[in-house]
């Protein structure tokens, strides 16, 4: 309803509503020297708290003090705070414990509540920060709702010590935030002096909090929430305490609560859509394997795989190299490019399928779907010979050019022969293309196995310079990935891993339950058997010198005949050049040199030099 506005020198009766013609000014939203830069003014301290400067780690300044052998103590800000009844306010707070150790001293953040006559109602603590030596400082936070009754809060911040102990404690910083920067529910003001009276010949200050009083000559006002209609909102469908038994039927039902559901199929229902894994996106639509062919789907549309003009098939196996069922899908310089065991086929597709076009067809093929990633401007795939690259097959036609995946194509075969299904991914932010080989975990017995992953990674260099192999080994074998944002993330059954620069290898044991231990990884460069100059003929090593990052140990390998026998790991400085070369002296026809890495620090190798001369044959 509404209430008339207040007049001058109007006689009121004690009940009378009015409202005023100017508004109250707005309450404070937040509170007034929370960081006490004027000095203890606006704070009230209790027990043994006292305002004093205190300089924390980093700078920061604290200015309410605990000593040691008190018992507790705080400090309370003056600001009357307004939060409509059943809001949220946030309060907060750092608390700097110096040299207490931990548990001897806490501080923490509180908000406390207050009715119109200035009667405590409640307080609302933040959590305890009981663990900071050292100079670290932490937060306290506490989230508070209005209750009902209280007209304005006020925050302070509360320290508590052990008796025995002698160290001090700080706290400061305090801030708010969810305040009320106007009035209070419209509020409105009500006649409560006893008898009638008439009003002042000027409008009074009209207080901005609920239940406070202000006198207006011969009446006195009090502040009231102004009549409201109030909606309540009630749910027509609640389900009930208990799962409900599940219908395994489409169409079927089962009542759970006032709810009654219905199964639905979760499945593309439309019959031309062929349900195969070897699957693309491109030009807003699905392209899905069928055979010797490719669907897709309508436009926006993956359930629609029948409308005319919109949906429809790439007719793959009436081209050349077409007689083999797809196997292989991916995107090329925005074309979708499709394998067989033959050869691969790139078309244009678009949106109309009537601009769709064979552009080419060479015969390549590949049957590994999930190795295909499409890596900068290329498209890296997994032929029988290894890891080739469309760019640069298409150009020679055949697997045997000098491609980026050559120098590891033994390796890629037999992990291939061990019939492992490759995973493949492109990972940008590194710059990597990852081929993973898994091996699944076993139980031997009563024992349980765990599985590896082989993961070889071609780390792309600047443009116009070629990239390098790695070879990764990693302690659980790799389900699936995903890129978000920066990050690649792992998954292993049902573990999430992220790979990131300054993390070790997370062990997984799995005895009563499952242990977790992160350890460093090591990094090994080892060297083919190398001849330096006539074959058969003895060097002899002298000295060598290393360049490079981190903790390493070098060791030779001096019988390639002997399964190949090396020497001992030899730790030395990361780099070596400064000085005197680093003694070795050894004899063989040929050497092979092993870098180890600890993993203990970032590591990195540059250059590595050797010093030798070759030994005459005796006559």
């Amino acid at each position: 309803m509404a209430y008339p506005v207040w007049q001058s020198g109007t006689l009121y009766q004690p009940g009378d509503i009015v409202v005023p013609i100017t508004a109250p000014s707005p309450t404070a939203t937040s509170v007034e020297n929370g960081e006490f830069t004027d000095g203890a003014n606006n704070w009230d301290f209790t027990g043994s708290a006292f305002y004093s400067e205190h300089v924390s780690k980093g700078g920061w300044r604290t200015y309410v003090e605990l000593p040691g052998n008190q018992a507790g103590g705080g400090a309370l800000n003056q600001t009357k705070l307004v939060v409509p009844v059943g809001k949220k306010i946030t309060a907060a707070c750092l608390i700097d414990q110096g040299a207490s150790v931990a548990g001897a001293t806490r501080g923490w953040v509180e908000v406390h509540w207050f009715s119109a006559s200035n009667v405590l109602l409640r307080i609302d603590k933040g959590n305890q920060v009981d663990s900071g030596s050292g100079g670290a400082v932490h937060r306290s936070t506490c989230e508070a709702i209005c209750p009902e009754g209280a007209a304005y809060c006020r925050a302070g911040i509360e320290l508590w010590s052990v008796a025995d102990h002698n160290h001090a404690i700080w706290g400061g910083n305090l801030w708010v935030e969810g305040t009320f920067a106007g009035l209070p529910a419209d509020l409105a003001y009500k006649a409560v002096q006893p008898e009638s009276g008439f009003s002042d010949a000027s409008e009074p200050a009209w207080p901005p909090v609920l239940g406070q009083q202000v006198v207006d000559n011969e009446v006195t006002w009090e502040a009231i929430a102004a009549t409201r209609v109030v909606w309540t909102a009630e749910p027509l469908y609640i389900s009930g305490d208990t799962e409900p038994e599940w219908p395994e039927e489409e169409g079927g039902m089962v009542k759970d609560g006032t709810v009654t559901l219905r199964a639905v199929s979760r499945r593309v229902e439309d019959p031309n859509c062929p349900n195969t894994k070897i699957v693309a996106i491109a030009a807003s639509k699905v392209f899905c394997g069928d055979d010797d062919i490719v669907r897709y789907s309508a436009t926006v549309n993956p359930l629609d795989w029948s409308t005319d003009n919109d949906a429809g098939y790439l007719p793959t196996g009436l081209q050349n190299y077409g007689a083999n069922p797809v196997t292989a899908m991916g995107l090329y310089r925005g074309n979708l490019i499709v394998f067989n065991a033959e050869a691969f086929q790139l078309w244009q597709v678009d949106e109309d399928p009537a601009n769709m076009a064979l552009l080419d067809a060479l015969p390549m093929g590949s049957t590994q779907h999930h190795a295909i990633a499409p890596v900068s401007n290329d498209l890296f795939f997994l032929a029988s010979q290894g890891v080739r690259t469309v760019g640069i097959a298409a150009s020679s036609t055949n697997f045997q050019a000098g491609d980026v995946g050559m120098p590891i194509d033994p390796l890629v075969q037999e992990a291939m022969a061990a019939g492992s299904e490759p995973l493949a991914l492109y990972y940008p932010a590194m710059g990597q293309y990852w081929l993973v080989f898994n091996s699944y975990g076993h139980w031997e017995g009563e024992m349980w196995i765990p599985g590896t992953a082989q993961v070889f990674v071609y780390s792309m260099t600047r443009m116009g310079q070629v990239g390098a192999w790695s070879r990764y080994t990693f302690p659980y074998a790799i389900d699936d990935w995903a890129i978000a944002g920066d990050l690649l993330y792992l998954r292993s059954g049902d573990f999430i891993h992220r790979v990131g620069e300054a993390a070790g290898d997370e062990i997984g044991i799995q005895r009563d339950g499952w242990t977790f231990e992160v350890v460093p990884f090591e990094g090994l460069i080892q060297w083919p058997w190398l001849e330096f100059g006539q074959p058969g003929v003895t060097k002899m090593l002298y000295g060598f010198d290393i360049v490079g990052q981190g903790r390493v140990s070098v060791s030779f390998g001096i019988d390639q005949s002997n399964g190949g026998l090396f020497t001992p790991g030899y730790t030395v400085p990361a780099d070596t050049v400064p000085g005197m070369v680093i003694p070795m002296p050894l004899a063989a026809p040929s050497l092979s040199v092993k870098l180890t890495y600890d993993g203990s620090e970032p590591w990195q190798w540059n250059a590595l030099g050797l010093y030798l001369q070759d030994l005459r044959g005796m006559s």
